[in-house]
């Protein structure tokens, strides 16, 4: 989401507030596009995050957290060379423009960093005390941006600028010869054309708050609707040069991830509107914090929930695809005796064949009434070849058949474990969840590998609950955790509980003593392991129940994937209610 000039001041002001004298203590770039800057002031850490990614640029104090990488870019390499332990001097922003110019001085000499946040525009300069460009996070030579270029060596220059007025020279005598420029044009655009800073929707916001229609252009004002115009503006510049943000996100009620806007000051324009609700922050580093990690990264979750969902569909899709075929093939297969049983007939009675025939009747001499038969022949073949074709073809029939057999069971392997990865993504709820079903599906050859080594993350722990009767209880997160749970984790003695062929999480009753396992946990334990599986709607789901040492897991078989014996069994409906109780309980015990 684009940032004006406005909500750039807004983060300017804020910069400022906290930064100046400040000490640069370390300089980080956890991704290509991102900058994080540590500064230390009035024994206070900050940290100073610039973002120069298109789709979410934008500069301010942050809270978040973030995975450096072990070998530092070119980039920051040069930005620690120049910058650790300089002291921050000035914040400013030239005009309203979208750029915030930070100069710093270290070792008796003055460097200046240059954020551009302008959308696809957006950049990081870093210049002497010269304005000579040491380097630049995203470096544009002359074949990429005419305009300017912006390489080491080579003189900082500030993008071309707009033909707009700095709202702070803005007076009531250049006002009307400015409007004219535009007088026929809606007055939120008429304003947006000639004064810098302002975005679309402050735009807009000044016009309602002077009690306009946002479709009338200046010619059709009345001189009381000029005055107060003129006043709302200058009351918003006044409010930009005392610092009186109140920096402000809208977003749907439904939709909680789709953000509407994001602003120095609350929108009433968009507050009128049915289903779309505000909160204001103190600061825009809080602002921005809640927009990208509340709404970006969950936004994200779902495209990457997305991604690997269609992943999965579409192999479902095509494993359908295949045993379809493969069932064809069996079926055909069936009649592999018919073949041989006509190349009999045609080897016993050849005789009778006239060569270049394409077909024969013969008597059938296998059945008791012995019927005539019809066989049809390839008339370019001599009877001793057709002959050698039937039997040619029944052996190969009967061949496949077995080979098909072993192929349908196979893919029907693959069918479960598919299912059951994709009802692991519908339950998927963090990042880590996501990831390690990712790798899971990298390891099983359904998602090409990352030739970079992928990042050594903590594996996640089972869903632990705690019964009525003080029993651990035990739930997989995918199908890796699943065999790691029922085959590493659990004893022996422990109960293994799952929904009867369907779709769903281990469920691992711990047990510590020999005494026979309550049947109210057994309960429990069966409506966990029907919520957690493709069952959860359902009524009367028929979940089974054995000893660890009753489960196998068949050689080479998928993750997740076993069969069990001496199993009885229990039927459940999960209840929301009963649900609650159980993590009632287990959230007051791990107080």
């Amino acid at each position: 989401m684009a940032i004006d000039g406005i909500m750039l001041a807004n983060c300017r002001h804020d910069l400022n507030d906290k930064l100046i004298t400040g000490r640069i203590d370390k300089i980080y770039q956890p991704e290509k596009t991102f900058l994080t800057i540590l500064i230390r002031n009035n024994n206070q850490n900050y940290k100073l995050l610039s973002v120069i990614d298109p789709r979410q640029s934008r500069v301010h104090l942050t809270d978040l957290s973030f995975d450096n990488p072990k070998k530092p870019p070119t980039f920051t390499m040069v930005m620690r060379k120049h910058l650790t332990y300089g002291v921050i001097k000035k914040i400013e922003q030239p005009g309203f423009e979208r750029i915030l110019k930070i100069t710093i001085e270290n070792n008796n000499k003055t460097f200046y960093l240059y954020l551009e946040i302008m959308g696809r525009y957006s950049n990081v300069i870093l210049t002497d005390q010269e304005h000579i460009i040491l380097d630049a996070q995203k470096r544009m030579g002359p074949d990429k941006n005419s305009a300017r270029t912006l390489m080491p060596k080579v003189k900082y220059e500030f993008p071309p600028p707009q033909d707009k007025i700095d709202p702070r020279e803005l007076k009531q005598e250049n006002w009307e010869k400015l409007i004219s420029e535009d007088i026929e044009k809606n007055l939120p655009r008429a304003i947006l054309n000639n004064i810098q800073g302002f975005g679309p929707d402050s735009t807009k916001e000044i016009v309602y708050r002077a009690g306009i229609d946002l479709e009338k252009n200046y010619s059709e004002l009345n001189q009381k609707e000029k005055n107060k115009l003129l006043d709302q503006l200058f009351s918003w510049i006044d409010a930009i040069e005392t610092g009186g943000f109140q920096p402000t996100v809208g977003f749907d009620k439904e939709e909680k991830f789709k953000i509407i806007y994001q602003s120095a000051f609350p929108l009433t324009y968009l507050k009128a509107l049915e289903g779309v609700e505000y909160k204001t922050f103190e600061n825009s580093g809080k602002l921005f914090d809640f927009f990208y990690q509340e709404h970006i990264i969950k936004r994200d979750l779902a495209r990457e929930k997305k991604r690997l969902q269609d992943i999965i569909s579409n192999y479902l899709d095509k494993n359908s695809r295949q045993q379809n075929k493969v069932r064809g093939k069996l079926e055909q297969s069936k009649h592999a005796d018919k073949y041989k049983r006509r190349g009999e007939l045609l080897k016993s009675q050849i005789h009778k064949i006239d060569k270049g025939a394409s077909e024969v009747k013969l008597i059938d001499y296998y059945s008791e009434d012995q019927p005539e038969v019809k066989i049809p022949l390839d008339s370019d073949k001599s009877p001793a070849e057709n002959v050698r074709r039937l039997f040619k073809k029944y052996n190969k029939l009967k061949k496949s058949r077995s080979h098909l057999v072993k192929q349908l069971a196979k893919l029907r392997h693959e069918d479960k474990y598919l299912q059951n990865v994709e009802l692991e993504l519908s339950q998927a709820e963090t990042e880590e969840e996501l990831s390690e079903i990712a790798e899971e599906l990298k390891e099983e050859g359904y998602i090409k590998k990352n030739k970079q080594k992928s990042k050594d993350n903590n594996k996640l722990p089972p869903r632990k609950y705690i019964s009525a009767d003080n029993y651990q209880i035990l739930v997989g997160r995918n199908n890796r955790q699943n065999d790691h749970l029922t085959k590493k984790v659990a004893n022996q003695d422990d109960i293994w509980v799952h929904t009867r062929k369907i779709a769903g999480s281990h469920v691992i009753i711990k047990r510590d003593t020999d005494k026979p396992v309550p049947e109210s946990t057994i309960y429990e334990a069966a409506l966990l392991a029907a919520y957690f599986s493709k069952a959860r709607e359902s009524e009367n789901v028929p979940v089974d129940y054995t000893k660890v040492k009753n489960v196998n897991k068949p050689k080479g078989a998928k993750p997740g994937i076993v069969y069990y014996e001496n199993h009885q069994s229990v039927y459940v409906t999960p209840n929301e209610e009963e649900l609650k109780q159980i993590l009632k309980r287990t959230a007051e015990q791990s107080n």
